[in-house]
């Protein structure tokens, strides 16, 4: 989703002329305000500015079916002085990304290498691949990986495991399910992005995020990094090559791993179940899926019968 403050949309809507939207928009129902989330965020994949995503989100869900909005640019001399105050939020951002803004200008290039440096001591045993700013490491059953990632001048780390057996296992009792690139950490993983000190499932004392921008950031960030590499990112890549790691973490700590497709989660889960050889796990692991997707709206919940019904199909064929 694509969250904006309602303060941020009547602002931005006021710049882009919509007056008569921008202050109907104190009034939206919390279930709108979702609904204007959803639909920004999918106008914000093609590329659009956040700005204007949000508004014709806004827009689209006021007057019930999209338009474009009356101005192209901004003008904030239109917008109230009400909403032009800075927003705490804002302000607290703004405090945290000069924190690494001080020095000379670095540019992408530099931070990439000066972490990769930095990061090559805590990580033996990986490679680093430059070209996907990543290092891996092989061992017997897959790969471990740790990526350095960027986006709007932030860098976070994105680590987990891609265990083949599983993998394997998931592809034969599965349809649709397409073979893993060793790129991707695609059986388990976390982003660092979704922890922090407001994480509500995975806690962390700091922001595991950091927006480099100048040199004496960049030092700052290469230690921060370093840090959070050996204590979380490096235990956590090497736990999770023990599929049972994997299980216990999807099953009891569903917020210790990204939830990118629930389903495959499911299979997952039920893959382990059939490397691990344990039929009565199987049930256990189904009853504690089908308690959790409960709230879950359609396909989900079918996708969870369908896939335990291949599971049990295939117990003593597919080994």
């Amino acid at each position: 989703m694509l969250v904006v403050t309602r303060k941020d949309l009547a602002a931005e809507l006021a710049a882009y002329g919509e007056h008569e939207a921008s202050a109907k928009i104190a009034a939206l129902s919390e279930a709108q305000l979702h609904r204007v989330y959803e639909i920004g965020h999918d106008h914000a994949l093609s590329g659009m500015l956040l700005a204007r995503a949000s508004c014709l989100a806004a827009i689209e869900v006021l007057e019930g079916k999209p338009r474009e909005l009356r101005r192209e640019r901004r003008v904030w001399r239109d917008v109230p002085p009400e909403l032009n105050q800075p927003d705490p939020i804002q302000l607290e951002i703004r405090r945290w990304f000069d924190e690494y803004g001080g020095g000379a200008a670095v540019d992408p290039r530099q931070i990439f290498e000066e972490l990769a440096s930095s990061l090559t001591p805590v990580l033996s045993g990986f490679r680093y691949f430059k070209s996907h700013h990543q290092f891996r490491a092989v061992f017997p059953d897959g790969i471990s990986s740790v990526g350095i990632g960027r986006g709007h001048g932030v860098v976070a780390l994105r680590f987990g495991v891609m265990h083949a057996p599983i993998e394997s296992l998931r592809q034969r009792l599965f349809e649709g399910v397409g073979k893993p690139s060793p790129r991707y950490a695609r059986t388990i993983s976390k982003y660092s992005v979704n922890m922090g000190p407001k994480s509500p499932h995975w806690p962390y004392p700091t922001r595991p995020q950091w927006p480099v921008s100048g040199a004496d950031g960049l030092r700052r960030a290469c230690a921060e990094v370093a840090a959070f590499v050996s204590n979380v990112a490096l235990p956590y890549v090497l736990d999770h090559r023990d599929p049972l790691r994997i299980r216990n973490t999807l099953l009891h700590h569903p917020g210790k791993a990204d939830r990118v497709d629930d389903t495959a989660i499911a299979q997952t889960i039920f893959a382990i179940d059939h490397l691990s050889r344990r039929r009565d796990w199987l049930e256990l692991d189904y009853a504690t899926l089908r308690d959790r997707y409960k709230t879950y709206v359609s396909p989900y919940p079918e996708h969870l019968d369908r896939d335990m019904a291949a599971s049990v199909r295939s117990w003593d064929v597919v080994l």
